[in-house]
Parts: structure tokens; sequence; C-alpha cells
């Protein structure tokens, strides 16, 4: 894994193209991808996992770098808050949660180089199409996604997957991530399309982000009853303490390319089955 000088390569000139081989297409971009990054599965693709806290347990893989680093809005350094047993849910935040991946584990704190969103994705050379962008931020998806809201309103990234907090509830102090008042607004501003959800992390049985799906087809709600939707959680006061987390599924309206693998199967087997399209492609 060429992960220094790929961080050196970023930081060091922050609108340098990366040089790819030539025969490299496209690329899947993980942020926060723990330590199961979704993979590219065919030569043409590469794809980089960026993890500052336990990247060097990512496994080696052909086409897949893995950059030691954190993204936000802003370059700079960090502290990251050490989250979870394995440090598979650290933050650069501070969790609002009392519970055991909060509180058994928590107390270290690293230093970590911290990139902007908008430098990752203008280091890659715009004869390779930014096939799949997938955030799992810990609170600082809404933040790194508005910070790069020009080149995102482009279609430079044609796939996104963002991690939202639901219904109000706040998983990390400080932090904008709420699906209705901050990520929907922005993101159908920026040309992507709502496509898919997934009920994520929570800390009990709570009507989740699945909601926006209709109960019979199970496909993603009109626009207008999504607004009508959010338009009971807006003015709600927030919910700190507890977590209601999900995954949101965007595609921009100029994709060019068929869906991506949204995620890899062995990353959450009892939450996901992924399903074989004719093409080749997973939703």
């Amino acid at each position: 894994m060429r992960s220094l000088g790929l961080l050196y390569a970023i930081i060091a000139r922050a609108r340098a193209d990366l040089v790819f081989d030539p025969s490299v297409e496209r690329v899947i971009v993980n942020v926060g991808s723990n330590t199961q990054p979704s993979l590219s599965h065919d030569p043409q693709t590469v794809a980089i996992a960026v993890e500052p806290m336990v990247g060097c347990r990512i496994r080696e893989q052909r086409n897949l770098h893995v950059l030691h680093a954190a993204v936000a809005a802003n370059n700079t350094l960090a502290f990251m808050q050490w989250y979870n047993k394995f440090g598979e849910s650290s933050s650069l935040g501070t969790a609002t949660e009392k519970a055991d991946y909060t509180t058994r584990y928590r107390g270290k704190r690293k230093i970590v180089n911290v990139i902007s969103l908008t430098t990752l994705v203008e280091s890659i050379p715009l004869t390779v199409k930014l096939w799949y962008l997938k955030t799992d931020m810990q609170g600082f998806d809404f933040d790194a996604l508005r910070s790069a809201a020009d080149i995102l309103r482009s279609g430079r990234a044609q796939y996104v997957m963002s991690e939202v907090w639901w219904d109000r509830y706040q998983s990390y102090a400080g932090q904008n991530n709420d699906f209705c008042l901050h990520q929907y607004p922005l993101m159908r501003s920026l040309g992507y399309e709502l496509v898919d959800v997934e009920n994520g992390y929570q800390s009990n049985k709570y009507h989740g982000i699945e909601r926006l799906k209709t109960l019979d087809t199970k496909q993603i709600r009109s626009h207008d009853e999504i607004l009508k939707m959010c338009s009971l959680q807006t003015d709600a006061p927030e919910k700190k303490g507890k977590c209601n987390e999900g995954d949101a599924y965007w595609k921009h309206a100029s994709a060019t390319l068929p869906p991506p693998r949204w995620r890899e199967q062995s990353e959450n087997p009892k939450r996901r089955r992924l399903v074989a399209r004719l093409d080749g492609s997973f939703y």
C-alpha cells in the first residue's frame, strides 16, 4: 500500500493530479472506511480508503490504496478521539452517547492529518471518473460535503453514500449532520437524487430513515412526501445522548456510470443483501 506517498502527494500539492496507471478509468473513494472499504472488483477501477486511525488494519489488496488521514472541511491537524475497542468509531468530534464503545474505550487521542474533501477530490485527474464517494465520517459528513459543494455540483462524484442522522438525534456534539435539516437540502441543491436509504446504528429500536421508503414497493418516496415527513422534524429539539443513524445513497443527475456496489457484503451482511443486476452492478 503506497499510503505514505499518496498522503504526501495530496497534501504537498493540493491541486496536483495523482498519476494512476493508464488503464485506470474509475476511482472509488472511501472516507472513514474503517477496515472494510468498498473495493474496485475490476482492473480498470482503483479504490482509495481514507482512514486515520485503523488504516494499518485494512488488508492489502490489488488496486487499493490506503491514505492515513482524516477528512473534513479544511486542511489542518487535529486530535481524533478513539472510540470502540478497535478504533472503528473514532471521530474528530465528541460522542454524546454514553455507551460501551464511547466510555470503556474512550480516552485515547491521536493527532491526525486532516485534508479537505475538495483537496482529495481535486487530486484525482479529470481523465479518471470518480464513480463512487462513500462517506462515513462520524458526524462530519455534512461539513465536508458542503465544503466541496462547487466541485460536487458539477457531478464530479457520480454516486455518493453519506452517513446521516435521523429524527434530530445528535450522535456527536456540535455537529450538523441531520438528514432533513442539512443533508437532503444540500444534496438536492447540488443535483443529487436520493435513490436509497438504510438504517444504521441505533441506540434503541427507533423509527429510522427507512421510513422514507414505501411499505409496499420499498422505493424512495417522492420529493414532496420527503419534505412533508421532514417538516414534522424541522422544529423538534435536538435529541442528545442517543443515536439514530442511517445511510443515504445519492445519484447525480449527470451520472453516466451504472450504480456501484454500495457496500461490501461482509461489511454488514445482516442489514443489506446485495443483489446483482444483469449489467454486473449491485443494488
